[in-house]
This record gives C-alpha cells, sequence and structure tokens, in this order.
C-alpha cells in the first residue's frame, strides 16, 4: 500500500533489544513502503537509556515522508508495521523494545486527540528525539511553542539528557544502499 504525499510527517524510531540495527532496517523498509514520497532517513544514534534506566543503549534514527492518511490512521498504520517488526505491548512505561515508532510533528499541526497528541508531548525534552530531527531539517519550529527546535534542544535539563552519539559508520548509509528504488 502506497499514499499520495500531502502530508509532511516526521517519525522517532528507536530499539534496544538486539539485533537494534536489524529491527530499526526492517521497519524503515516497511515505512518506505507505505511512504515512499520524498522519504529520507538521519543518521543512525546510540543513545543511552532515557533517565538512566538499567537497559542496553538505543539506536535512534528520525524519518522525514509524506502521507494522506489522517493522523489516526498514520498512528494504526505505524502500530502495525511494529507488531510486524515483532512488538509486543505490555503497557509499561520505557520498558526495552524491539522497535518504538513515535510520530514526532506533523508539518505544522497541533493535534490533541485521545488517542493522539502532535507534536509529541515530550518533543522539547527528549534529545534523542530533537537531534537526529534537526538532522532532517535543522529550521524546524515547535508548532505550539513557536520556537526553533534548535533552541528547545539547548534548553533540555541536564537529568533528561541521553546523550545521542552518531554512530561512525552510518547504519543508516547501509540501509539506503540495499533499499534505493
Amino acid at each position: 500500500m502506497k499514499t499520495a504525499d500531502n502530508n509532511l510527517i516526521f517519525l522517532s524510531l528507536g530499539s534496544n533489544i538486539s539485533p537494534r540495527q536489524q529491527y530499526i532496517s526492517k521497519s524503515l523498509h516497511l515505512l518506505k513502503e507505505y511512504f515512499p514520497a520524498r522519504f529520507r532517513v538521519s543518521s543512525f544514534y546510540v543513545t543511552d537509556p532515557f533517565q538512566g534506566m538499567n537497559q542496553q543503549a538505543y539506536i535512534n534514527c528520525s524519518v522525514q515522508c509524506w502521507t494522506d492518511l489522517n493522523p489516526l490512521e498514520m498512528l494504526d498504520t505505524i502500530s502495525e508495521i511494529e507488531t510486524i517488526v515483532g512488538r509486543k505491548r505490555s503497557g509499561k512505561k520505557w520498558e526495552s523494545r524491539i522497535i518504538d515508532i513515535d510520530i514526532l510533528l506533523w508539518g505544522k499541526q497541533v493535534i490533541e486527540q485521545p488517542r493522539l497528541t502532535i507534536p509529541h508531548y515530550d518533543l522539547s525534552n527528549r534529545d534523542f528525539f530533537l537531534i537526529p530531527l534537526l538532522e532532517l531539517d535543522n529550521t524546524l519550529i515547535h508548532p505550539c511553542k513557536g520556537d526553533f527546535l534548535l533552541t528547545e534542544l539547548e534548553k533540555i535539563p541536564p537529568l533528561l539528557l541521553t546523550h545521542p552519539v552518531k554512530i561512525k559508520q552510518d547504519c543508516s548509509q547501509t540501509y539506503h544502499k540495499f533499499h534505493q528504488e
């Protein structure tokens, strides 16, 4: 199923269960099948677990794509992709996961629905969202606050930092090499 390209969206992907890079790559492949229009992927980053939790480090990246789906249809599609990749939801917050895909931004829209809040409710507090996102577009503005996301990154309290480090041998390049149109 391929969709048209009416809405610019930004997603975040994360995995901290091995093989992390394979789960991210499989998710990227599926996302590109669904949303091929102007599909772009940031570098991959190794990220400490949020708030020092006793977990394996994450691999994170961001995606820019376009869709004609509405936000709830997009949420359902993302959940389907997570399930295909192998995610099983236990309901525990911040648990280790095979794959987690979050909608960060939907153009300049602010969306508040029972199942979905866009921009992501914690976008301004998570460097592992902002650093890969800014790699894709360093001019993005927070739709609710009107501030540049670069400014938001600078304001994150030290206790919330996860210190993303770009993977030297960029796995996203490997993804691009094997999944070009």
